[in-house]
């Protein structure tokens, strides 16, 4: 079950006020600086996000991190069409869209991943509904939001950390109707849990002062963690987090 932030914090501002007397409690101002974030981003998150996500959340980064295999930072270098398999007989097509990410600081994992000898993770994304179309059949539907939607979202160039795992074999249901753009030789499509993308808002990071954040959740809001998530400010406090936690290669 994921755990709420919300309550966790108002007890810990409610005993922090009381002992800081008329002072905020720092982990009240991240949180709200936070959801300020998340409001003015420009990033288009909102195709990335899960609906009603329900799942074990972890305090921080570092927690998560111990609990992975894999984990970088870097910058998107784009975004590619996926494969689409069969959700059912003559149904419509399930398809999902690919970010690379480009690998800036190898975090973990990353020289025992031959997948990622390229120095970039492919990590795969549902890509949304398809528009219904009366005149063609349903195994014939594209989705409503195309690659170029998501690069216009998060476009190339944005500061990402990812938590990623190789898919495994068999990992997407139903037969393969159309392979998407190709990979790599030796390289492996990638899923990430709900917490396992961060991004640099580069709007927030040029206007960012004081305890303003210029980081936002990919896939769930920040606030769905720990406070420790929302101590960093940047990507360069974040990564440096990691580090500081044992975090690096």
């Amino acid at each position: 079950m994921r755990k709420g932030l919300g309550g966790a914090l108002l007890v810990a501002g409610l005993v922090l006020a009381a002992s800081c007397g008329t002072g905020e409690p720092p982990v009240l101002v991240a949180a709200r600086e936070a959801r300020l974030s998340e409001q003015n981003t420009s990033l288009g998150v909102s195709l990335l996000r899960l609906s009603m996500p329900d799942f074990p959340a972890y305090d921080s980064p570092e927690a998560l991190a111990a609990d992975r295999s894999i984990v970088v930072a870097g910058v998107i270098d784009g975004w590619q069409q996926g494969p689409a398999t069969e959700t059912y007989e003559n149904g419509p097509l399930d398809y999902r869209v690919v970010l690379r990410v480009r690998i800036t600081e190898p975090l973990k994992g990353v020289k025992a991943t031959p997948s990622l000898a390229s120095g970039v993770a492919f990590i795969a994304f549902d890509q949304g509904p398809v528009i219904r179309d009366a005149s063609a059949p349903a195994k014939r539907w594209k989705p409503a939001k195309s690659v170029a939607d998501f690069e216009k979202a998060v476009p190339s160039g944005t500061r990402v950390l990812a938590y990623p795992r190789e898919m495994p074999s068999g990992a997407l249901t139903g037969p393969v109707r159309v392979p998407g753009d190709p990979l790599p030789r030796d390289a492996r499509l990638m899923a990430i849990p709900p917490q396992g993308l961060v991004l640099e808002d580069p709007v927030l990071a040029a206007r960012r002062s004081g305890s303003r954040t210029a980081l936002v959740g990919g896939r769930v809001p920040l606030t769905d963690g720990g406070a420790g998530w929302l101590e960093p400010r940047t990507m360069d406090e974040l990564v440096a987090r990691l580090k500081r936690h044992g975090v690096t290669e």
